[in-house]
């Protein structure tokens, strides 16, 4: 196993969870410009988030096929496997790195959900209060 590749790896899942901590951050402050109907915040918030959304996506494909290579294993198994090769104090630390990755991942899924229900809801209100299903006039 490559020292340079495991701390290759170790990098990237570092720069995948500070971008992770990054978007919760942005998610919580969409939810705020959601909550205060701030639509011209969200403008100029929204490009930044789906930029970071982007670049955490190239970062875990990247992580994802480092691991693979390490490991011989694919997916989430990729990384429980290289922990099990590891020495037991390295392998303590990339498990612990990588549980706080995927907590903060779900975490944000969450965020990310509760913002999409919010953004339907107003969605729904302005379609109902607007009355912008009924059926327009049409001329026989």
């Amino acid at each position: 196993m490559s020292r340079e590749r495991l701390q290759r790896l170790w990098q990237l899942i570092g720069q995948e969870l500070e971008g992770y901590r990054r978007l919760h951050r942005l998610l919580l402050q969409q939810g705020r410009l959601l909550l205060g109907q701030d639509h011209q915040g969200l403008l100029a918030h929204n490009p930044r988030q789906l930029q970071l959304a982007a670049r955490l996506g190239e970062l875990g494909e990247q992580r994802e096929a480092l691991a693979q290579a390490l490991s011989g294993s694919r997916g989430a198994d990729a990384i429980e496997r290289l922990c099990r090769q590891l020495p037991d104090k390295p392998a303590r630390e990339l498990g612990r790195q990588w549980r706080e990755l995927l907590a903060t991942a779900r975490h944000c899924k969450q965020l990310n959900d509760g913002n999409g229900r919010l953004l339907a809801s107003q969605k729904e209100w302005l379609e109902r209060h607007l009355n912008l299903n009924a059926p327009t006039y049409a001329p026989d």
